[in-house]
Order: structure tokens, then C-alpha cells, then sequence
């Protein structure tokens, strides 16, 4: 254990310093491991690029218990593709690797300073020369161009260091490791600071790659034969036998092990050497060449502390521990770099330069070995312990031939990895042209990579993520064809068919995404794309095939499975093959998923369950600009949502006047204004629809049915029959058929009748029915006789043959309504007796029936029933009623305190009601409250300006207010949508109030 740790022995200072350079050796090392797994990810990765699609849905439903009625608009499904980035440059990579070579730099100087003179100088000369091919002058000092901050710098460093070596040897490796950090760090920040050119650290790095290459492969030539070392300590090292007693021989494994491990390593790296030539085209399981360098690397640890101290040249404790750490951690950040910045041609230099030189020395060191060492392991004797020390031939003589062999072996491949470095160069100075923005000398630095190595991933990768940035698609398209040559990636493929997407080759982008599968079948990225671009055809089952494997192979598999939600929505065919699809909706936090999982749940309605709300919707991100995700989510959930949601209204409003969120400005509204309904903020809603329908003339047929619809809701029929004259299509014209039926004025929907009846055969029957061209025959037609024709005192017969429980109970409610309009209180009692048992009939139906029996209460100022009526449930549309009536009765007892509060919450439900609105407004005004019932009537009059007793109920109030001049403009209006009788009763009404009034004046004045 003593010998594995051998610096525990060392004292304190040297036993700390040397840890400390361990520990930064160790973090290269996982930098090494974890840059190397990356691959290409290291400066591309998948984004992802959304759309949205349109698709008409119904996003509300009413009934009046006989008819539906659906508001139909859009909602938005989000279709999503990964897409590769353009390659990535990030200069702080390079300033991380100028520290750590600072760091190795600083090691090298303080372990030179120990060596003898000749090594000293040698080492030195080396540095210096290495220092005067970083190209300085490109850091464009002020007043130091050319050579003069190199000679600066080779002074100031070779001074220090001479300093150490000649005068004061006998400072520990601390005061050494301390002074030079010093000098480094202080040149590092200084050159920092004055240099004006961008990204200093990244140019060094840049210009100065071929003297790190030529340190780095030195070094990995040094460390070749370590693995062969490890196994002549594996196999030359005494192990005991049992029980044998302690002067038994040594046993060992022997020459034979040694040779035949040795012929399976050698021949794994030949293995490698043929197919890196092309010399075989064989499907080798070949150990990788930067594992056999992490594996020589870690071993030189203790190989070298044996060369050192066998061969006695230098100590190891005070200099060749710090040499080796230095030049390893400067050629392990060198390869990171490589890994980091994707420059493959780097990257493929150093695998060939780690086996040539693994092979080359491995052969020659296991001939050094057998040459010298066969006497002493035939006698089973610890070879390792003098392995350095040979009788024959010195190991410098093999080093030479190991040379000889290495320069062979790269000469055999046509100089391609010399031809490889150099691009990898080029590449480098591209890399830092492109992050000065400077595009032209880029291009040519990679244009020059190219011409070295035409075939590199990097350079034609680059090269394409420049013409995909001035959007030439086939300058990209090429590049990306050249990527996929030598050394292929799912983002090529992505890339690629991208391209062909955009120049409109719709079938080469799905040959290019095959094709990708073919080579990368697990790819989950290239199968959500293909299977994106199968549901942009008439290929369902391949759609989902893709999508579905997609799922569960992408990284981020929340985005197939949102298109595949997609996919459901725009194919309701397939949602009515499988209607378990429509379940298959999970709780997700991703906000296409929530769109999308939103738009299924207003096609499908399998469920009456309110919408979840959108996660980013209770997070900051309110107030951030909306991306497609989140915009279509929160649009979608405006829409399937039917609560009042204050906070939802809030934010729509917020991110509406967001300059940012201006292409989605009119769904932000048409959203808020379904938010408005919700709320009943009805006048809100209705403006927003308007000031829509005015803005978008293409859209405006779609914003004038959804007001028509809601103005029907709300009982504003005439309002609503205004809103659908806008339109012209049959579904607009039946609508506005229905709007003035209900508002009973079958003489001028009759022609509108006409027109909807032309193509549409169901309604053709209603309109016969209605305008008495054949007798009502079926329960839905006796119905509407009974519901609308109440000219016709016998209705009531065809009421009694309804055979329907539901259809009657709606019909019976139309006429006991009726008979109390002519106070036939009693009349109504009988009907209402007459209907079917509540647990026959729907849930609308069981709503008005109770409604029906409230208003009967209240006629008959009965507290007791009307209590007990209002008990009963109802939907929540009925609500609003249910309070009025109640109030009704209230105030017909003189209970005007409950009255009061029941009208405001009948008012906070339906502000347009004019019947609710006349009510309160009247009570209010009774109780010394014109001003606050005046603003009720103002605010309903707009919508129901047919309203006779509205309009008088406002007439009042303007007398009461001393606003004379608008209760004489509402008189006016009064007169043509009222009877003779009824105009001239409430004039006498009128003058008299306005006599008392002036009356009231004048007695103030006197």
C-alpha cells in the first residue's frame, strides 16, 4: 500500500503540492470522460420548433330544453418538431482551457528548474520555441505588435526560471509552484485587460493549438509502453501458493503470460490501424484508443516514479512528479477541447496518434523486454524492479526504432492524420472568427479545414449552420449531405430534412428522415419528425407508429407525446376506432401537452369534468411574453374553461397589452372575452367580440355568431338577431330565425325561415309547423307549436300528446308562463300539476319545471312554498332565476331586506336581465337608492331597448335624478315599441311626476 501511495512517505509541502496537482490531473480526467460521452452534443443540441394549427371546435353548448345551440370557434393543437442547433461556440470553454494549460505550464517551469544544466536548457529552449508559435501579436497589445510581447514574455519567464535553477535550487517545490502561479496569473490578467481584441483567451488557445498537439502527442509517445509495463509487473510479480512455507520459489506467471497478453493488445491496436487505413472494412470490437490513453496515462503515474528513480536522471519528489502531472494535465485538456468543441479532426488525430504510438512502442518495448529481461523471468524474478535498468540495450535505442515504426505507420495512411491536424486547426481559427462575428474569415478558415480534410463533421457542419443563418437552403443542404459522408449524427439527418422542408421537397425530407432511422433506428428525435410529417398526410397508422416509439426514445418525450395528442384531435376518425385514446391523457407540466390535451377534451367531451388549469398560468412566467406553448394553453383553456376565473381574465388582460405577445393579440382577446362571459361581465364580453369583428372582416362571420349565440343565452333576442343579420351563412340565418321567434315576432322571421328551410329538411318541418303549413306530428314539433305559436289558444291539445317526459315538461313550463303573463295563476297550477315526475325528465327540464313553480309561488305570495322550491337543485344556468323569484316573494311580503339581497345576487348573474334589472332598479328607487339603480338600468337598457318597462323603469329614474332632458329623449323611444293604452297610461304617469316635481323646485326656491 506504501507503494501505491507513495508521496504519503514525502514531507508536508511536497505531500500537499502533490495532491493538489492530482486533484486538478483527477478533475481533466473527468472533464475527459464526461466531454468524450457527449459527442456531438457538446455543441449541438435538439431544439424543438412548434406550430400552431387550427381546428374549429365547440367550445360551449346551451339548451332551452327543446333546441341545442353550439358556439363554435377555433382552438389551437401545437404540432412539434426537434430541430439540431447550429453549432455552438463557447469562448468560455477556451478561457477554461487557457487556465488549466497555465496551470500545466506552471507545473512544467518549476519541475525544469531541477533538472541538470544540459536539461535545464534543452527543456527551456523547448518552452520558449513553443511560446513564439502562439502568435502574440494577434492579441494587438498598444505599442507591443510584432515580436516584442514574446520577448517580453520568454525574458520574464526564462529569468524566473534561471533564477531557481542557478541561484536558489534549494527552494522547495512550493516557494517554486507559488512564484511561477504568480508570474502566470499576473501576465494571464494583464494580457486580459490591455488586449482589445474580443475573446483574448479563445485566439491564444486558437493560434497556439499546434504547440499543444506537438507537446500532447510527445507525451502520448512517452507514455506508450506503460501498458506494456503494467503487465511486466503483473506478470513478473511473486505471489504466494497457499500454505507453501515463506522459502518456497516466487511464483509468477511468467514470459509466456507476458507474451501472449501482449500479442492480444498489439493485436487489438493492428485490428485498428487496418480499419483506420481502410486496409479491412471488418465490424471489430476494438477496445477505443482513449480508453488505452486514460489506462497509460493513470499507470505513468507509478511507470514513471519507477523510470526516474531506476534510471536515477532527475528526483522524482522534487521534479519529475510535477513534469508528469504538467505535460499529462496539459495533454488530457487538450483532447477535452478537442471533445468539447466537436473538432473531429482533432479528435481522430489523437485516436490514431494513441494507437500508432501504443503500437509502434508496444512492439519495440516488448522486444526491449524480451531482449534484455528473458534470463531474469525464466528465473522468476521480479523483473519490474529493474526494468529500467537493462544489461543489453538501452531503452533509448528502442525508443528511437519505436520513432521509426510510428512515422511508418502515419506515412501508411497517405499523412492523413498529419492532413487532419491541420484542419483541425483551421477549424479552431474558424470557431473564433465566428464568435467575433467576422462571417468572411470564418468561412474561409473552414473552407481551408475543408480542402485538408473534405470529409470532417466540423467544418461542413459549420458550414451549414452559416447557411442556415442567411437562409440559403442549399448551401445548407449540402453541407449537411457532406456531415453525413464520414461520420453521421441523428442531427444531420434532422438538419438535412429541415432544409428540404423549407424549399418545399416535402418527400425528400421523409426519405432523409428513413434514411436516418436506418442508420440511428433508436433515435427518438428522427421518429417524432418522421411521424410529425406522416400526420401532414393521409398515413395515420404510420403517424402514430413513429410517434408513439418516439415517446418512449426521445430525450424529451413529452413532446411526442403532445403530438400525438395532436394527432387524436386533427383525426377524430381515430378517436372513434379507439375511444380509450381520448383517457390516455396524463397530468404534465409541459405546456404544448396541456394545449393539446385540452383541444381532445373539446372534441372528445368524454368527460363534464372542469379543465385542469395550466401549470405556468400560478408561476411568474404570467408576466414573461407567451411562446407557442404557452399561448396556446392558455387560449385552449380560456375556451374548454366555463368557471369565472378572475385571475385568468387578469392575466389575458396583462399579456394582451405585452408588446412582445402582439401576433396572438386577437385570440388574447376573443379569449378574455370568454372569460368576461364566464365572469358575467356580459357587456365586456360582448364589446371585446365587436371591436373583433370590426378589426379581422375575414374572421368577423365567426365573431358575430359567438355574440349572436350569447346574446340568445341571454335572452337578448333581438340583439342577437341583429348580430347574425351580419352573416350569411344557413346556420346564421336559421339562428336569426330563432332569435326573433323567441322574441315573438313571427311575422318578420318568416322570411328568414324560408331561407334556412331551402337545404336543411329539419328545418323546413319546424318552419311548416310554426307557420301552420301541415299540423304538428312528431313530440319535438308539438313542442314548438305549443312553445311559440301563442296565438293559437288550442296549443295546449298538442301539449297534452307530448309523449316525451322532458319535451313536455319544457312545453308544459312555456305555457303555465304564459298564463301567469295574463295572471291565470290558476290555469298555470293545472299545468304545471300535469307534468311528468321529475325523475323522468333531464336535468334543463327539472331546472325550468322548478322555476316555473318559484314564479307560481310568488304570484300567490306564498314564502313557505317558494322557500321550499328554491331548496330543490338546478342548473346553474337557472340560477339567476331561481334568485329573482325568491326575491319576488320577498318583496311581495314585505320582506324587502332578503329581496334586496337576493336581487343582487340574481343581478350578479344576469346584469342584462331586463326583467331582473326592472325589479331591482324599482325596488331601489322606492328606497331612496335612484342613483345606484339608475346605473343598473343604464347598463341593461343598451341590450334591451325593446323592453317596455325597462324603458319606463329609466324614464323614472331619470325624473328622480332631475334629468329631464334624457327621461323626455326615453319617452320618445317609449311610444313605438309599446301599445296606445300602455304609452298614454304611463305618460299621465309621467306628467304628473314631472308636475310634482317642478312643484317640489319650486317650493325649494321660494
Amino acid at each position: 500500500m506504501s507503494s501505491l501511495f507513495f508521496w504519503s512517505a514525502w514531507r508536508r509541502n511536497y505531500r500537499l503540492t502533490y495532491v493538489v496537482s492530482l486533484l486538478l490531473f483527477a478533475i481533466s480526467l473527468i472533464l475527459f470522460a464526461l466531454s468524450w460521452a457527449r459527442g456531438l452534443s457538446n455543441v449541438v443540441h435538439w431544439d424543438v420548433l412548434s406550430e400552431l394549427n387550427e381546428l374549429p371546435v365547440t367550445f360551449q353548448t346551451f339548451s332551452d330544453g327543446l333546441l341545442n345551440y353550439a358556439v363554435n370557434g377555433k382552438a389551437y393543437t401545437v404540432s412539434e418538431q426537434f430541430v439540431a442547433s447550429a453549432m455552438e461556440i463557447r469562448p468560455a470553454h477556451a478561457t477554461t482551457f487557457l487556465v488549466g494549460i497555465c496551470c500545466a505550464f506552471v507545473l512544467l517551469l518549476s519541475a525544469i528548474t531541477r533538472f541538470d544544466r544540459i536539461r535545464y536548457l534543452i527543456s527551456m529552449a523547448l518552452l520558449i520555441i513553443g511560446l513564439a508559435f502562439f502568435r502574440w501579436e494577434m492579441l494587438e497589445i498598444p505599442g507591443l505588435g510584432g515580436n516584442y510581447l514574446f520577448l517580453i514574455l520568454a525574458f520574464l519567464f526564462g529569468s524566473v526560471s534561471y533564477y531557481f535553477h542557478a541561484f536558489r535550487s534549494d527552494y522547495p517545490i512550493s516557494v517554486r509552484l507559488l512564484a511561477f502561479g504568480s508570474v502566470v496569473g499576473l501576465v494571464a490578467i494583464g494580457l486580459g485587460l490591455l488586449s482589445p481584441v474580443a475573446f483574448p483567451a479563445m485566439i491564444v488557445v486558437s493560434y497556439g493549438l499546434p504547440v499543444l498537439l506537438a507537446i500532447g502527442t510527445g507525451f502520448i509517445f512517452f507514455i506508450a509502453p506503460e501498458i506494456i509495463a503494467g503487465l511486466v509487473w503483473i506478470t513478473s510479480a511473486g505471489r504466494s501458493e497457499g500454505n507453501a512455507p515463506q522459502i518456497s520459489p516466487r511464483r509468477t506467471l511468467g514470459i509466456n503470460n507476458l507474451l501472449f497478453i501482449s500479442f492480444l493488445y498489439l493485436l487489438n491496436l493492428g485490428l485498428i490501424w487496418l480499419k483506420n487505413t481502410r486496409s479491412i472494412d471488418w465490424d471489430v470490437l476494438a477496445i477505443s484508443p482513449f480508453v488505452l490513453y486514460l489506462i497509460s496515462v493513470i499507470i505513468g503515474i507509478w511507470g514513471f516514479r519507477r523510470l526516474v528513480e531506476q534510471q536515477e536522471s532527475i528526483a522524482f519528489h522534487d521534479s519529475g512528479a510535477y513534469l508528469y502531472l504538467g505535460l499529462a494535465l496539459l495533454t488530457t485538456l487538450t483532447m477535452v477541447y478537442a471533445f468539447v468543441t466537436a473538432n473531429d479532426p482533432l479528435v481522430e488525430m489523437f485516436e490514431d496518434i494513441i494507437v500508432y504510438t501504443h503500437l509502434g512502442m508496444g512492439l519495440c518495448f516488448v522486444a526491449y523486454v524480451v531482449l534484455n529481461f528473458l534470463p531474469i523471468y525464466q528465473q522468476h524474478l521480479p523483473v519490474y524492479r529493474i526494468l529500467y535498468k537493462p544489461k543489453r540495450l538501452e531503452l533509448s535505442l528502442f525508443r528511437i526504432v519505436g520513432i521509426v515504426v510510428v512515422v511508418a505507420l502515419l506515412g501508411s495512411g497517405g499523412l492523413i492524420t498529419f492532413r487532419q491536424a491541420v484542419a483541425s486547426y483551421y477549424n479552431g481559427l474558424g470557431d473564433y472568427y465566428t464568435v467575433s462575428k467576422e462571417p468572411t474569415s470564418a468561412n474561409a478558415f473552414y473552407q481551408l479545414a475543408l480542402e485538408q480534410e473534405f470529409q470532417n463533421h466540423k467544418s461542413n457542419y459549420a458550414m451549414a449552420s452559416m447557411a442556415l443563418s442567411q437562409n440559403n437552403q442549399t448551401a445548407a443542404a449540402f453541407y449537411f449531405q457532406q456531415a453525413l459522408l464520414k461520420q453521421p449524427n441523428p442531427q444531420d439527418y434532422a438538419g438535412l430534412s429541415q432544409t428540404y422542408l423549407q424549399a418545399d421537397l416535402f418527400f425528400e425530407a421523409v426519405k432523409t428522415l428513413q434514411r436516418g432511422l436506418r442508420a440511428f433506428p433508436g433515435s427518438g428525435e428522427l421518429q417524432n419528425n418522421l411521424g410529425y410529417l406522416y400526420t401532414r398526410t393521409s398515413v395515420a397508422d404510420s403517424a402514430y407508429y413513429y410517434l408513439k416509439s418516439a415517446a418512449d426514445n426521445a430525450g424529451r418525450g413529452e413532446v411526442p407525446e403532445s403530438n400525438l395528442l395532436g394527432f387524436y384531435a386533427r383525426n377524430p376518425a381515430v378517436l372513434l376506432a379507439d375511444s380509450t385514446l381520448a383517457q390516455s391523457v396524463k397530468p404534465s407540466g409541459y405546456e404544448s401537452y396541456q394545449a393539446n390535451a385540452l383541444v381532445l377534451k373539446m372534441i372528445a367531451r368524454s368527460d363534464t369534468v372542469s379543465p385542469a388549469k395550466p401549470d405556468w398560468l400560478t408561476t411568474d412566467a404570467v408576466g414573461q411574453g407567451l411562446s407557442v406553448g404557452r399561448f396556446a394553453s392558455l387560449y385552449n383553456y380560456a375556451l374548454s374553461n366555463q368557471q369565472a376565473d378572475t385571475a385568468l381574465t387578469n392575466a389575458i388582460k396583462r399579456l394582451t397589452t405585452d408588446p412582445s405577445n402582439q401576433d396572438f393579440t386577437d385570440d388574447l382577446l376573443l379569449a378574455r372575452a370568454v372569460t368576461e362571459y364566464n365572469q358575467h361581465n356580459y357587456p365586456n364580453a360582448f364589446n371585446l367580440v365587436s371591436q373583433l369583428a370590426e378589426g379581422d372582416p375575414k374572421s368577423s362571420p365567426t365573431y358575430h355568431s359567438i355574440a349572436g349565440l350569447w346574446l340568445l343565452e341571454q335572452g337578448l333576442y333581438r340583439r342577437a338577431a341583429e348580430q347574425f343579420g351580419y352573416n350569411t351563412d344557413t346556420t346564421s340565418i336559421y339562428y336569426r330565425a330563432m332569435a326573433l321567434t323567441k322574441a315573438r315576432d313571427l311575422a318578420v322571421a318568416q322570411s328568414f325561415w324560408e331561407a334556412a328551410s331551402a337545404s336543411d329538411p329539419t328545418v323546413s318541418a319546424l318552419k311548416q309547423v310554426l307557420y301552420q303549413e301541415r299540423k304538428p306530428q312528431t313530440d319535438p314539433e308539438k313542442a314548438f307549436y305549443a312553445i311559440y305559436r301563442i296565438d293559437d289558444l288550442n296549443r295546449g291539445a298538442y301539449w297534452e300528446t307530448i309523449q316525451d317526459p322532458s319535451l313536455k315538461t319544457v312545453a308544459g313550463v312555456a305555457l303555465a308562463d304564459d298564463y301567469l303573463d295574463q295572471l291565470q295563476w290558476r290555469n298555470a297550477q293545472l299545468v304545471l300539476s300535469g307534468l311528468p315526475d321529475s325523475s323522468q325528465i333531464s336535468p334543463i327540464a327539472v331546472s325550468e319545471r322548478t322555476i316555473a313553480a318559484l314564479r307560481l309561488s310568488a304570484f300567490r305570495r306564498s314564502v313557505g312554498s317558494a322557500e321550499t322550491m328554491a331548496t330543490k337543485p338546478i342548473l346553474p344556468q337557472f340560477q339567476a332565476e331561481k334568485n329573482y323569484w325568491l326575491a319576488q316573494t320577498y318583496e311581495r311580503t314585505h320582506q324587502l331586506g332578503k329581496a334586496n339581497q337576493l336581487y343582487r345576487s340574481a343581478l350578479a348573474l344576469a346584469p342584462l336581465n331586463a326583467r331582473i334589472v326592472t325589479s331591482a332598479a324599482q325596488l331601489g328607487a322606492q328606497q331612496q337608492r335612484s342613483k345606484e339603480a339608475y346605473d343598473l338600468v343604464i347598463r341593461a337598457l343598451p341590450y334591451n331597448e325593446d323592453n317596455p318597462e325597462l324603458l319606463k323603469t329609466y324614464i323614472s329614474l331619470c325624473l328622480d335624478l332631475h334629468l329631464s332632458d334624457y327621461a323626455e329623449a326615453g319617452l320618445a323611444k317609449l311610444q313605438p315599441i309599446t301599445t296606445p293604452a300602455d304609452y298614454q297610461a304611463f305618460r299621465i304617469t309621467y306628467q304628473e311626476k314631472l308636475a310634482s316635481i317642478e312643484k317640489s323646485r319650486q317650493k325649494f326656491l321660494q
